[in-house]
């Protein structure tokens, strides 16, 4: 929404100069007057684009869910204004900054919880990847009763009483105090086979369905088939163009590997304990970052690179699921489910490489655009060459060869020097894609000849 509105100014601004015939003959839908209806204008190019950037950026994250507890006797201002402006700028526009900035790093995420997702699935009988998901995304937290509500335990498969119980009597709900998300280790297998919904019941809960993500992939398909086809009637794209190339070729994995997670789920499934009833953090052992703050900085660098931070936290002390919780992860998956993103994360500041020859404004547009691509394609690259070191460690039980130390150490030192300019790269090529928009060539208004592709009959 803010690009938007920052397209709506940009192309106020470069409207009178870069189409300065129709500015003159008061019309602002046509690019350039040529006698001919096969010419686009700078707003239908901005509005492509930025459609097109808020489906992959937006429509295309699928979140955790973000358990917020129910207030009582809310004033209308906090319910309908403080709480909605605050979840969105505390959350979502974050989310929303990490996917315009650091797209690799929302689809490492999704690859994380598909996997995750998987191994959880088959655990337990009859269970789907959406299952899965659910799990993965905090759809189930723990609520303590109140002292004097009557309850019963879950029935086990062994006969023997759980932790988890079932209200039994009258309660008001509001009176149910919030603990704390629950993780697949929390449950037995019987249990979870009585208290999980149907897959398509899951499914329900979600804010979109397979149509919708549909649309989005066919909208987002039609943009590259248009990026495409102009590249083969020689016709340029402009820099706004092809950055939305780029992100619209990583949102078919995002979309590919989030197809069977719930979107948008607000509202976990609430399981019950007695408010005696002590929860313990289930699974392996918590680690602990470190008392020296430069080996803890160092550790969580490494760590959220890697996609390995959640073994670091303990969900018994969270209200709600950390923003990028996938589950913790066994090492040897976290390197496979980063090798693919990082690889990709390549190809995406590869693409930008499309107009390295193009004609820009100015000289110094050139060069930084030109540094800001070799720079989106190394620094992932690093990565890659990180992960893959870090993959074989992993699988090695013989300990690591010193070799292969002194190269990750290089590789990590690499990477903190370098990933402060991928970050401002990626900043630059989104203003630069804007500041272009002021002097197009003639030929970037063409708009494609789609009959040279459809046979026909003169």
């Amino acid at each position: 929404m803010l690009v938007l509105l920052l397209a709506y100014y940009i192309t106020q601004s470069v409207q009178s100069e870069a189409d300065p015939i129709p500015a003159l003959l008061g019309r602002r839908d046509v690019a350039v007057w040529d006698g001919q209806n096969n010419q686009r204008s700078i707003q239908s190019i901005i509005w492509s684009c930025l459609s097109t950037i808020f489906l992959c950026t937006w429509v295309a994250v699928h979140p955790n869910v973000h358990f917020r507890p129910e207030k009582g006797d809310q004033r209308w201002v906090e319910k309908w204004l403080w709480d909605p402006l605050h979840e969105f700028f505390t959350y979502k526009l974050l989310l929303f900054v990490w996917a315009l900035l650091l797209p690799e790093y929302i689809l490492a995420w999704a690859v994380r919880q598909y996997v995750q997702a998987g191994v959880i699935s088959r655990q337990v009988p009859r269970w789907t990847r959406t299952h899965g998901f659910f799990m993965v995304m905090g759809g189930f937290h723990l609520f303590r009763l109140p002292a004097d509500a009557p309850s019963i335990p879950l029935p086990l498969e062994s006969s023997e009483p759980s932790n988890f119980v079932i209200p039994s009597g009258r309660h008001l709900r509001r009176d149910e105090i919030p603990a704390c998300p629950l993780q697949f280790e929390d449950f037995s297998v019987d249990i979870l086979e009585i208290i999980v919904p149907t897959e398509t019941e899951l499914k329900d809960r979600g804010k979109s369905d397979a149509l919708t993500k549909t649309i989005v992939l066919v909208q987002t398909s039609w943009f590259i088939i248009q990026c495409i086809a102009r590249g083969t009637q020689h016709l340029p794209l402009t820099e706004l163009e092809v950055i939305t190339l780029a992100y619209a070729m990583l949102n078919f994995f995002i979309y590919g590997f989030w197809w069977d997670k719930p979107r948008n789920v607000e509202c976990p499934i609430r399981l019950y304990k007695l408010s005696t009833a002590i929860h313990k953090e289930s699974g392996e052992e918590v680690e602990e970052w470190g008392n020296n703050w430069v080996v803890c900085l160092m550790s969580k660098l490494v760590q959220y690179t890697v996609g390995g931070q959640d073994n670091f936290v303990a969900l018994s002390q969270k209200r709600s699921l950390p923003m990028f919780w996938s589950g913790s992860i066994q090492k040897n998956h976290l390197g496979d489910a980063g090798l693919g993103p990082t690889i990709l994360g390549s190809v995406f500041g590869a693409l930008h490489c499309i107009v390295w020859s193009s004609e820009f404004p100015s000289r110094s547009e050139l060069v930084l655009w030109r540094i800001s691509c070799v720079s989106m394609i190394a620094v992932p690259l690093i990565t890659t060459m990180f992960f893959t070191l870090m993959a074989i460690s992993w699988r090695t039980d013989d300990g690591v060869p010193i070799w292969a130390q002194v190269i990750a150490t290089t590789l990590w030192i690499l990477l903190m020097l370098t990933g402060w300019l991928y970050v401002a790269s990626r900043i630059a090529t989104l203003v630069i894609a804007f500041s272009t928009l002021r002097a197009l060539p003639t030929t970037a208004f063409v708009t494609v000849d789609w009959t040279t592709f459809i046979p026909h009959i003169y």
